[in-house]
């Protein structure tokens, strides 16, 4: 519940070497909580937020009361390995492998956890779904991010009257998000898939299961 902690996390983490350990380099760096194929809302400005410094960590840290740093424990769904993985990188921490059901149950619905690593998406791939999820009384709201100034936002924006005026304050609640440290933003996973040449049809979705029924 400290900004200051958060900001430091996201100074402290260096998002490029955790994409050359966990996908030898592949991924999209991101800034705040909308992927980068959705080009209307996506702001590539707040990729470059908190550049990685360890000495700015170190300052924001102090600044906060933690002139020495702390440990904390990241508790990480053990069935992703690419979220195992960038839980080792950057910040000294306990790393807790856990059950999926034992996330869902106590880390995502339960709420009950220091950090966690995960991917989030949204039942609607819209910008609404993917922002008004961290709304105060929004029940998936795990992260328990409350910001009466970013529940006025989103207000606003599913009452606007033209599209322009809504992808507006869309952008604005991104910007809140990064601006606040709501989450330690990293990456749009990569997704590598090997075809063998000669094999035609296959399609892909912006999720993680496959359709070989066209292939």
């Amino acid at each position: 519940d400290n900004e200051k902690v958060r900001q430091a996390m996201s100074y402290a983490i260096n998002r490029q070497e955790i994409m050359d350990i966990m996908a030898d380099g592949h991924g999209t760096a991101v800034g705040s909580s909308i992927y980068p194929a959705f080009t209307k809302y996506f702001l590539p400005e707040l990729v470059d937020k908190y550049p990685h410094s360890v000495e700015k960590a170190k300052e924001l840290l102090a600044q906060a009361g933690y002139p020495n740093g702390f440990d904390m424990t990241i508790s990480v769904p053990n069935n992703y390995q690419p979220h195992m993985d960038t839980a080792e990188a950057g910040i000294r921490v306990t790393i807790q492998p856990v059950e999926w059901s034992t996330w869902l149950d106590t880390i995502y619905n339960g709420r009950q956890f220091q950090a966690t690593v995960v991917g989030v998406d949204a039942a609607n791939m819209t910008a609404r779904a993917m922002l008004e999820r961290f709304t105060s009384d929004h029940a998936k709201n795990f992260i328990n991010y409350n910001n009466p100034a970013y529940d006025a936002l989103f207000q606003q924006a599913i009452n606007a009257t033209d599209e322009a005026t809504q992808t507006d304050l869309y952008k604005q609640m991104e910007t809140m998000l990064a601006d606040t440290a709501a989450n330690v933003y990293i990456q749009d996973l990569a997704d590598l898939v090997a075809v063998r040449n000669g094999l035609e049809g296959l399609n892909f979705y912006p999720i993680y299961v496959l359709d070989l029924s066209t292939v």
